[in-house]
């Protein structure tokens, strides 16, 4: 995922997924799941197919701690902000603003 304010850095994707498995399924029930799931592939993957997907390591993740540490730097960009927009005017001339021209004295 891109980070805010950086667009050549990419941070972490953290997906939570519960799955609950029932213990035992009827006959009834399989047939309502095979019409409603997609169909059985019925052979291997070619070598093209195989190139297309990427490979991942999935993690254990407290997501309590991640989405309190991103509000935490969420927190320090907007900080950083503000204290970037107070430092306009002695920034004009590095940030490409308008200059000030003084006269010569001879």
């Amino acid at each position: 995922m891109p980070m805010y304010r950086r667009p050549f850095m990419r941070g972490k994707l953290y997906i939570h997924i519960t799955v609950d498995f029932p213990d035992s399924l009827t006959p009834d029930q399989c047939k309502t799941l095979e019409a409603v799931l997609p169909p059985k592939p019925v052979s291997q993957m070619t070598d093209m197919e195989l190139d297309e997907c990427e490979e991942t390591t999935l993690h254990d993740v407290n997501v309590e701690e991640e989405m309190s540490r991103k509000q935490a730097q969420a927190q320090e960009a907007y900080e950083e902000d503000e204290n970037d927009d107070d430092d306009d005017d002695d920034d004009d001339d590095v940030r490409g603003g308008a200059q000030s021209v003084q006269c010569a004295q001879r």
